[in-house]
């Protein structure tokens, strides 16, 4: 008996299919999304590290740092082009806007938040985009 029932397969890597290349307006959308959560972790540390300094600015103090992790976890998703975490950032963003508007009194910075707001709306459509084009390429 010559055959070894033990062998492993051999697979021909010549017939691996490659990668398609994502569009490049939905990789654009992808990216807007992530970088701008990458962005406001930046202002928020910021403000966070000018806290410990004992001046908080629009009541951020340590406790931002647990919306900085939450972020950066989100941000992360978005980049691995995950729908979930594209709607949860915006969400959160949204969120964290309205109680900070709410605390201030009066809604202060409305240009740079819906700034952000539409980044994160980019982020949510080039992902919803990704796989709807991935789902229409994987069936032709």
């Amino acid at each position: 008996m010559s055959i070894n029932p033990y062998k492993p397969t051999a697979a021909n890597l010549d017939q691996v299919e490659p990668e398609l290349a994502v569009p490049e307006d939905i990789a654009k959308k992808i990216k807007v999304g992530w970088i701008a959560g990458l962005v406001s972790i930046s202002f928020t540390m910021a403000f966070i590290l000018w806290s410990f300094f004992g001046t908080e600015i629009m009541g951020i103090n340590a406790w931002g740092l647990i919306d900085v992790a939450l972020m950066g976890g989100l941000a992360f998703g978005v980049y691995k082009k995950s729908r979930v975490c594209a709607v949860l950032l915006l969400a959160f963003f949204v969120l964290n806007k309205i109680i900070m508007w709410m605390d201030a009194g009066a809604p202060t910075g409305w240009l740079m938040a819906f700034a952000f707001m539409w980044c994160f709306y980019q982020g949510v459509a080039g992902t919803f985009q990704y796989h709807r084009w991935k789902r229409d390429t994987q069936t032709v």
